[in-house]
């Protein structure tokens, strides 16, 4: 009997180390999103102080349609690949398909433009990757308010961001070199006065990975109609 109640109480103690050791673990990662938050914040002023100097703009809209299906967005982002804003627009796709859609395909959508040193294996989702602990984080900030990723696609905030699935709309301004394979990309949210940054570096196959896109996660106006209910 003793024997018994002493696994019990082994059994206790090592959930309890573990719920600790994972709790510790979550915030030591969310001190690290809270970091690269508060980096995307003073990007903004910088952003704005500087204009983004050395940019060169290449003002556009990058239109298109929701996606779901994996199969079918992974085509496209690798017909689409060699242009930085179509990764980046594929991503916002993905990031949608996280929050809005289906979380599992939109992680396994993200984890094909997302650099692979940001990923994890995972032999069960589509893309054989999972998002990593930061970048699971950012994406559970947009997750908590879909909005930030509609503001991305062509929903503004007056209009309580009224969103058309097959008529996306991605406002790209221009980039920022940082080297021949590494540039800083400029997109315009509808729901945030200041510009985002988004970094990404060119593979081998010369395809365009985002490396960096906690600017993307920061939080966006509230809806017009709610903006003065206080």
């Amino acid at each position: 009997m003793f024997d018994r109640l002493r696994r019990k109480a082994s059994s206790a103690v090592k959930r309890a180390v573990g719920d600790a050791v994972e709790d510790e673990a979550e915030k030591q990662v969310n001190k690290q999103v809270d970091k690269h938050r508060q980096a995307a914040e003073e990007e903004y002023g910088k952003s704005i102080e500087h204009s983004f100097r050395g940019m060169k703009e290449h003002k556009e809209k990058v239109t298109g349609e929701m996606i779901t299906d994996f199969d079918k967005f992974k085509a496209s982002w690798e017909k689409n690949a060699s242009d930085p804003g179509q990764s980046i627009f594929h991503f916002l796709i993905a990031a949608y398909n996280y929050c809005v859609k289906d979380k599992a395909i939109g992680e396994a959508m993200a984890t094909v433009i997302l650099s692979k040193k940001h990923n994890q294996e995972d032999p069960s989702s589509p893309s054989g990757l999972k998002l990593g602990p930061t970048n699971r984080t950012l994406m559970k900030y947009m997750r908590d308010d879909p909005n930030i990723v509609k503001s991305y696609l062509g929903a503004e905030y007056k209009e309580d961001y009224k969103f058309n699935e097959n008529k996306l709309k991605m406002t790209y301004l221009g980039f920022v070199p940082e080297g021949n394979k590494n540039l800083k990309a400029i997109i315009q949210s509808s729901g945030k006065d200041y510009p985002t940054p988004i970094g990404l570096a060119k593979n081998k196959h010369g395809q365009w990975k985002i490396t960096e896109f906690s600017s993307i996660a920061t939080g966006c106006k509230k809806p017009a109609s709610e903006e003065d209910d206080f």
